[in-house]
């Protein structure tokens, strides 16, 4: 298949003051019907119904792969790498985003981990093993790194255990790879002094949400706290992807009600493209509110002034 003719991959850029923040897009990926995956315990009949509230598909969830880049100097900082390629039919589409927004692999000096996730590490490593990334440093919590390297990692607190465990030799050999490269940082530490990392744990134990921020201007990416409206509006519903259900329900609920409080804006690295947005509250039941733009390529954050 040539992805250079299918012309689905793409970026925004959106400037903040001394920044520029890129996402860029690195295809989707789809489960066919949301459960068990998403909601597990609950009624097909509120799962469904609640899809229609949310004009939402309600046979077929599908999720965008959003990465983010941030240009500081000349530092080029990437945040996770997307699929790579495991997914070559929807997914994979990072490379040919990147050189649209103007950058090659080689130029690449960063890469921050959020988790170790297929659709977050897959693009480190070629098919034929070698780095796509050949410049870059890498940085990963100390806490997620241990987790999926240090003995067997622990998936009984998820509502599907044995889901987990087939990932983890590709979790390894990729992080066995960069082993050298990599830079094991504590949850809460900034980084690159534009980089506000928070412990955001449950979908994995050492997985962060960050804030990039310059002078008056930041833009928080909850990664993936969120991987549907559907989980706003119903935060405790989850989802099997959670490595620890409960700490995934109860880390969603502070950070919606924290960003609903604050007026954050925040992106995701999977609600609908590119997910950008805010959280609001109707009737005690939070919801997402897109961020409005006009230019396909180009978000102004100051207008939020």
């Amino acid at each position: 298949m040539d992805h250079t003719l299918k012309r689905d991959y793409g970026f925004i850029h959106i400037p903040c003051n001394d920044l520029d923040i890129f996402i860029l897009s690195d295809g989707y990926f789809g489960i066919g019907y949301h459960q068990p995956i998403l909601a597990p315990d609950i009624p097909q009949n509120l799962v469904k119904n609640e899809l229609r509230n949310l004009y939402l598909s309600e046979s077929n969830y599908e999720a965008p792969i959003n990465v983010m880049l941030i240009q500081k100097g000349e530092r080029i900082i990437l945040v996770d790498t997307g699929e790579g390629f495991y997914d070559e039919d929807n997914a994979g589409q990072l490379l040919y985003s990147l050189e649209a927004a103007g950058f090659s692999p080689e130029s690449i000096t960063d890469i921050l981990i959020t988790h170790a996730h297929r659709d977050h590490i897959g693009g480190i490593l070629s098919k034929s093993g070698d780095f796509v990334f050949p410049n870059a440093h890498y940085y990963i919590s100390r806490q997620e790194f241990e987790f999926w390297m240090t003995g067997e990692p622990d998936f009984g607190k998820s509502k599907n255990p044995e889901g987990g465990k087939p990932s983890v030799p590709l979790v390894r050999k990729i992080l066995s790879s960069i082993d050298n490269l990599l830079t094991k940082f504590e949850m809460g530490d900034e980084l690159f002094s534009c980089i506000q990392t928070q412990a955001a744990p449950g979908h994995t134990p050492g997985h962060i949400m960050y804030t990039v921020y310059n002078g008056n201007l930041s833009l928080t990416n909850v990664v993936d706290i969120f991987h549907s409206p559907l989980l706003i509006a119903k935060p405790e519903w989850g989802t099997q992807w959670d490595i620890d259900f409960e700490i995934g329900v109860e880390t969603r609920k502070k950070v919606l009600e924290t960003c609903y409080k604050n007026k954050t804006l925040i992106c995701s690295a999977h609600l609908p493209w590119p997910g950008i947005g805010y959280i609001n509250k109707v009737n005690n039941e939070f919801q997402w509110v897109p961020k409005a733009y006009n230019n396909p390529f180009f978000i102004n954050l100051k207008l939020d002034l």
